[in-house]
């Protein structure tokens, strides 16, 4: 993984945080640094705070979720808020409350050139869908529409991947993407995860996986 360890420089270490009970983390998991920042991106622990933001920039953006494929029919705002919360929140708190898996709300920096503080997306590890014991957490991310294809998703990924190396005893972490996504799995490259082939995750036949083992000395 040197792409993504190389970015470690770009994190800076900020105060500590949990989410749900605390005795349910690792005491490794509690030492770690839990905020991130990169050369233009403030990552904080997705929150209740970041989803009226998520939604409405992410959720209800139709190229955003473009291969989301429960997200492409239209249903009511109620249905939908529901189905997102259930989705993304309870999916992130739930790899919290399990394992100490963050979830980091992205927001800008100072050097991204509009307002800090503004939501850019989210980008965690997560629990996967796949065998745990066999592929590890899955890291996944999700920019807001203006946000994309400016090395954000890359730059987010590669802090979210160095933090994790060293937070968690991992054997390997991996990624799964809808086979026609080429910019997610060009990020995907870039940070040095590599190809497996085909895999029926998520309800579709159309994905595709990445994996990378776990880098040397990051135990």
């Amino acid at each position: 993984m040197p792409n993504a360890t190389s970015r470690v420089g770009l994190i800076q270490a900020e105060g500590y945080f949990f989410f749900g009970d605390a005795r349910e983390l690792s005491d490794k998991t509690m030492r770690s640094p839990t905020a991130l920042r990169t050369s233009r991106i403030v990552l904080q622990p997705f929150g209740p705070e970041h989803f009226e933001a998520f939604y409405s920039t992410c959720v209800c953006n139709s190229e955003v979720m473009g291969f989301y494929h429960a997200y492409r029919a239209s249903e009511p705002d109620t249905d939908r808020r529901a189905r997102a919360q259930r989705d993304f929140v309870d999916h992130f708190a739930r790899g919290a409350r399990e394992y100490g898996y963050i979830c980091w709300a992205l927001t800008s920096g100072p050097s991204l050139g509009t307002p800090a503080g503004a939501f850019l997306g989210w980008c965690g590890v997560l629990t996967p869908a796949l065998d745990h014991s066999l592929w590890g957490p899955e890291i996944a991310y999700m920019l807001a529409r203006p946000w994309q294809g400016l090395g954000l998703a890359t730059e987010a990924a590669a802090a979210v991947l160095a933090d994790a190396w060293t937070r968690y005893d991992l054997p390997r972490i991996h990624a799964v993407v809808d086979a026609p996504n080429l910019p997610s799995r060009r990020v995907l490259e870039r940070l040095g995860l590599q190809l497996i082939g085909p895999v029926e995750v998520y309800g579709s036949s159309e994905m595709v996986l990445y994996t990378s083992p776990a880098v040397p000395g990051s135990a």
